[in-house]
């Protein structure tokens, strides 16, 4: 009887260490060396250890070593991107509420302003990009939901109000401001029966300031990094040089104008997604005559 079941013992043991070997060869576990105790009547069972490896799922920063059923569990999901997705949808649904009575911004109190640049900011500050002005989601058209500018680049024509439309080219570098009146449609801008379509080519800022003055420290570009570092301007921000406006009635063009040489302003991207984007629109690149844009992508 006691022979029986030191054979079967024996063959489990085998059959243990068969598995373990095999899970060695392949980089699951590491077997480290053991020692055999004999002593004059028979031998004791070996003695072994078990050491897992430690392990990094490419799409998790988890590491997973306390047991070989963790590292073959599925990783967690990143909670830390989830999270901010949800605050960006939780800002976005606020900045929707707080704009919603005030016609696209042309009317607008000065504690309502407030409320709704306090929100963009806090908007801005949850993008995780660097270099905004160069991702092709910029292209394409957009469509103005607020503003603080004065007309037209409200969508206001004299009297008249409509929809403010950027549309713009990444590869051929220009694009178009466009004004629509008594449009249908999702973006509004269907039928109109009054356009106003302004002409311009893009391109990099290079940081000096548009209008030609210093800074008070003798130069004539925006400061550098507290560092001392170069600022890439060109990640986030572009200079922009309007050359003709056209403005029609029923799709006949009525006439153009076209604009003074040299014609320009600075575009600061400051939030972008698949939907949605922030533009800080100056005459200078002075932050202090800045005008704040938030659009949605368009539909057309």
């Amino acid at each position: 009887m006691g022979g029986a079941l030191l054979l079967t013992a024996a063959i489990h043991a085998s059959a243990a260490f068969t598995t373990l070997n095999t899970l060695s060869s392949r980089g699951f576990v590491q077997i480290t060396p053991f020692t055999r105790h004999v002593e004059a009547t028979a031998s004791r069972p070996s003695n072994f250890s078990l050491i897992l490896p430690s392990y990094s799922h490419p799409t998790s920063t988890r590491v997973h070593s306390s047991s070989l059923f963790d590292w073959f569990a599925p990783p967690k999901e990143n909670v830390n991107v989830k999270n901010n997705e949800e605050e960006v949808r939780n800002v976005k649904a606020q900045i929707e509420e707080a704009i919603a009575n005030t016609d696209r911004g042309r009317c607008t109190t000065p504690t309502q302003k407030s409320v709704i640049h306090t929100l963009l900011a806090q908007l801005e500050s949850l993008s995780p990009l660097t270099e905004p002005a160069r991702d092709p989601r910029m292209g394409g058209s957009w469509i103005v939901l607020y503003t603080d500018a004065p007309p037209p680049s409200n969508g206001q024509l004299g009297f008249l109000k409509g929809i403010a439309k950027q549309v713009i080219d990444l590869e051929g570098g220009r694009y178009k401001n466009e004004l629509y009146v008594g449009g249908k449609g999702g973006d509004e801008d269907e039928g109109a029966w009054l356009t106003a379509v302004l002409d311009a080519d893009w391109k990099e800022w290079d940081g000096v300031y548009l209008d030609g003055d210093d800074d008070g420290d003798g130069t004539l570009k925006s400061g550098s990094g507290s560092s001392g570092i170069e600022v890439d301007y060109g990640a986030t921000t572009w200079k922009v040089t309007f050359e003709s406006l056209t403005l029609s009635l029923f799709r006949v063009p009525l006439f153009t104008q076209q604009f003074k040489a040299g014609t320009s302003r600075t575009w600061k991207m400051t939030y972008l997604d698949d939907e949605t984007r922030i533009v800080k629109a100056g005459k200078t690149g002075r932050e202090e005559d800045d005008w704040v844009f938030y659009m949605r992508r368009g539909i057309s």
